[in-house]
């Protein structure tokens, strides 16, 4: 009989201590410990390229175009210029009436390096037209066409403006037409 009693005892005092334990964890929880990491500040983006802006500073214009070109013609000759470090330089001549504009790698390129004929663009009002020769063949071209709002969308929506407007800085203008 001692045995059951204990048994029953037994039973009972730890269900009552079961009960206990789940009643207390149960209630609300402690507080977290304090650390002393403060939260990282959310990453500040660049403000949007405008058209507005593009037509304001030439050099910045050229500097998107160049960009568009080397990740977004899918012109293979392009990554000819896809050099950030080295930079571009541009040069700008009159070609049947109109502005060309010879896109060369490397800022501080020298004539006896100008071997093989450039990329370049013309920009007549928003159109732009990319032209690339094609190396190997009998004077063939390949030809790419866009509009300078559709350039600005593509680059905002990259969030590529912040690279953009540092490429400045490694672009020299040669503008052979004045």
């Amino acid at each position: 009989m001692k045995k059951g009693v204990l048994l029953m005892t037994g039973v009972l005092l730890l269900g009552g201590l079961g009960a206990w334990g789940w009643h207390h964890h149960t209630a609300a929880p402690a507080p977290a410990p304090r650390t002393t990491q403060r939260a990282t500040p959310p990453t500040k983006r660049a403000r949007p390229l405008t058209l507005r802006e593009l037509r304001r500073r030439p050099k910045l214009t050229y500097a998107a175009l160049i960009d568009y070109a080397v990740h977004d013609t899918h012109v293979m000759r392009w990554q000819e210029v896809a050099d950030y470090q080295a930079g571009w330089q541009v040069e700008i001549d009159r070609v049947h009436g109109a502005r060309r504009y010879s896109v060369w790698p490397d800022r501080n390129i020298q004539t006896s390096e100008k071997k093989l004929e450039p990329n370049w663009f013309t920009l007549k009002g928003h159109r732009v037209t990319y032209q690339s020769f094609v190396v190997h063949s009998d004077g063939d071209y390949t030809v790419y066409r866009t509009t300078l709002k559709r350039v600005v969308h593509r680059l905002n929506a990259q969030h590529a403006a912040a690279r953009v407007r540092r490429m400045p800085e490694r672009l020299v203008v040669k503008d052979a037409t004045r």
